[in-house]
């Protein structure tokens, strides 16, 4: 059943991604603005809901704990994922700016299993399980690469093209980390709901620094209007933030998002072969349906070996 919600909980990222490509054109082609104004949403959307079902949106540390201080690094690495795939789209590409990132939270994953890091449960990791992950990343590649024009390629090259894909890999590993810290410190602030407000201030100081930075005219003006499903990517990324908060702990990072990208991938083809959202309409062809199929049974594989 928990394996399910992850899947359907990945399954909301294509719907973020397409709000947030919207709302990028409403507030001038500015992504760090774009992403400050989702990240704001999303922060806005945990408060209420924690103060509705908890009671209380302040954080309730327990008497006594302590917090370590990489606590603090899940807002830290949710906005190092947005912004580095603003960095890496042009350098690398469509496909290998969604593999290498998954690569490196398959592996991360993994490890942070093997050896219980940021506090989570140390769970085996058989070889099999390591090859389910495997096939799950070539089933990825297979569904991307599959039935579609020629990808759009980055203008990388020689050693600057390896170091754009160890940053990919690297962008990965903090998403990873990000959802094991998630998990953590939902078991010290009182609930996953309060770990998710902690990551999200977090991550909209960070972002409101850097539109400082980059683009401060732009914070003054109004976004001009807009399909209403462009201010779904806050709704959707306080789910997502609050979801691996509750589910690292019970299925393990790996299995998390290994789970949340097998249902990412599912239902960015179901929009594309809708065209909706705003998606370029691309049929579902035998190839990549057959992807789609070693995918899911690769993530049930990770999860039961």
């Amino acid at each position: 059943m928990l394996l399910l919600v992850a899947l359907a909980v990945g399954g909301l990222i294509p719907i973020q991604t397409a709000a947030n490509s919207r709302l990028r054109v409403s507030v001038g082609n500015k992504p760090v603005v774009s992403a400050l104004v989702s990240f704001s949403m999303a922060l806005l959307v945990a408060v209420v809901a924690t103060t509705v079902l908890r009671g209380n949106p302040l954080p309730q540390f327990a008497e006594g704990a302590s917090a370590p201080w990489w606590v603090w690094l899940g807002g830290v690495m949710g906005v190092c994922f947005v912004l580095g795939n603003i960095v890496l789209f042009p350098r690398l590409g469509a496909v290998q700016t969604v593999v290498l990132p998954i690569l490196g939270q398959v592996i991360m994953g993994l490890v942070i299993d093997r050896f219980g890091l940021f506090g989570a449960p140390v769970m085996e990791v058989s070889w099999l399980r390591v090859l389910g992950a495997v096939v799950v990343l070539v089933g990825i590649v297979v569904v991307l690469r599959a039935g579609k024009r020629p990808a759009v390629e980055g203008d990388a090259a020689g050693v600057e093209l390896w170091l754009y894909r160890l940053l990919g890999v690297l962008v990965g590993v903090g998403s990873a980390v990000q959802t094991a810290v998630n998990g953590y410190l939902g078991t010290i602030a009182g609930s996953s709901l309060h770990a998710g407000e902690i990551n999200l201030t977090v991550g909209v100081l960070l972002l409101l620094v850097a539109a400082l930075a980059t683009s401060p005219r732009q914070l003054a003006r109004k976004p001009e209007p807009g399909p209403w499903w462009m201010w779904l990517g806050g709704l959707v990324g306080a789910a997502f933030v609050i979801s691996g908060a509750t589910l690292a702990p019970l299925l393990g990072t790996a299995t998390t998002v290994i789970a949340f990208n097998a249902g990412t991938i599912a239902a960015g083809q179901a929009l594309e072969a809708r065209g909706a959202f705003g998606a370029r309409r691309n049929l579902l062809t035998a190839a990549r349906l057959a992807g789609l199929v070693v995918i899911f049974l690769s993530v049930l594989a990770v999860r039961l070996l």
